[in-house]
């Protein structure tokens, strides 16, 4: 078995600087074309061979090892949220509005690292390593959009691997699990029309501010007792509601955006026929159209056993206790599921909660902050497990 790779500590630099970067100048999503500059700029000073991307951004490149062995996908996310900042760190974004206030900033330069490593040392590594950078996973797009133009035709790839970063968990904890470990999403819009009205004259018939505030009171219960066979439940949240009226105005418009959450194609189908059928009573009650829109969505993130065991075992043996295995599965989704539905391979959270901060900053929220202490071991877990599997004759 091969030495696990050791990055060095002007990489572990590097890393840091290209995140900082990122983080000054974030894009959001299938906006990312300084980022995906920047990220081929660096691959191919590392001597790695750069490919066409099958997205108009991202970027896609090879590195060949000097013995036989398998190939393995690699994959980071690169886009930003419209979010505006108010982390309060020493490198906040330049652009107004959008933020990296997920992480992908440090998963884009996690990767980097690692490529930058395993070059390092390409003559000794088995196998062949596919780096993907995809783009738009915010809107759960990216993947199925490099997948449908081409992108696993183009690279087979015998496994995947890949990381997210948890600002909830101790600063350099591997957590994974094998099996369910996210679920899927369907983001969702729904249009409220009526008639409009004075404010101090209109009632609830045809009042769509009424409407809308009927259905988000109720949002919840289209998931009532639907949950994984642990008992996890699956969940439905409103991130956005507005309309085109005014302190004396109902409006004839409001719209309101979502997710729904949910495991199995199954729990997937009563969810938003509940959904369907709560928009009919919410149209009945007041008299309104109501349009529903599924805008996009990702199916449940599943880990194959193979490539988890051996992330784990990477993992145990470079930081001990501190991997572990996730108890149920988590409802936020990302579309690195769309890989592991057609390559076996195994998504892991990184551990990044800032040692000074007495409780963690939520992801999604302006307020989010990571320690990049944890990238080190993120870039040795990354690399080491892509390594090993390269070595594996088959999922044995």
């Amino acid at each position: 078995m091969i030495e696990l790779p050791e990055p060095r500590p002007s990489t572990l630099e590097e890393v840091i600087d290209i995140r900082r970067h990122l983080h000054r100048h974030p894009e959001v999503s299938f906006d990312e074309h300084q980022t995906s500059h920047l990220i081929t700029r660096r691959l191919e000073s590392y001597g790695l061979t750069i490919h066409d991307c099958p997205t108009e951004t991202g970027a896609v490149a090879t590195l060949d090892g000097g013995k036989p062995g398998k190939t393995i996908l690699l994959r980071a996310d690169i886009d930003a949220l419209p979010i505006r900042e108010e982390s309060g760190v020493d490198f906040p974004s330049s652009a107004e509005g959008r933020m990296h206030a997920c992480g992908h900033d440090g998963h884009t330069a996690i990767l980097l690292g690692v490529a930058k490593t395993l070059a390092e040392m390409a003559e000794m590594l088995p196998g062949r390593y596919l780096f993907v950078f995809q783009p738009a996973e915010e809107v759960v797009s990216g993947a199925r959009q490099m997948i449908a133009n081409g992108l696993l035709e183009q690279h087979h790839a015998d496994f995947a691997v890949g990381l997210h970063l948890a600002a909830w968990a101790e600063s350099g904890a591997v957590i994974t699990k094998p099996g369910l470990l996210w679920g899927g999403s369907d983001a969702f819009e729904i249009t409220f029309r009526g008639p409009g009205g004075h404010g101090g004259m209109m009632g609830r018939t045809g009042n769509v501010i009424n409407a809308q505030a009927f259905l988000v009171e109720r949002l919840m219960t289209i998931v009532e007792g639907l949950e994984w066979e642990d008992g996890t439940p699956c969940h439905a949240t409103i991130g956005d509601v507005r309309t085109d009226g005014a302190w004396n105005i109902v409006p004839r418009h409001a719209l309101v955006k979502g997710s729904v959450r949910t495991f199995t194609d199954k729990l997937r189908s009563e969810a938003l026929q509940r959904l369907t059928d709560l928009l009919l009573e919410t149209e009945t009650e007041f008299s309104v159209d109501a349009e529903l829109k599924l805008v996009h969505g990702t199916i449940p993130l599943i880990n194959h056993p193979t490539p988890t065991d051996v992330v784990m075992e990477t993992a145990r043996e470079l930081i001990g206790e501190k991997a572990s295995i996730l108890g149920r599965p988590l409802t936020v989704s990302d579309d690195v599921a769309e890989f592991l539905t057609r390559i076996p391979g195994c998504y892991f959270q990184l551990g990044a909660k800032p040692p000074e901060l007495e409780q963690p900053t939520s992801h999604h929220s302006p307020f989010f902050r990571i320690d990049e202490a944890a990238f080190a071991t993120g870039v040795r877990v990354l690399g080491g497990a892509a390594v090993r599997l390269a070595e594996r004759p088959s999922l044995a």
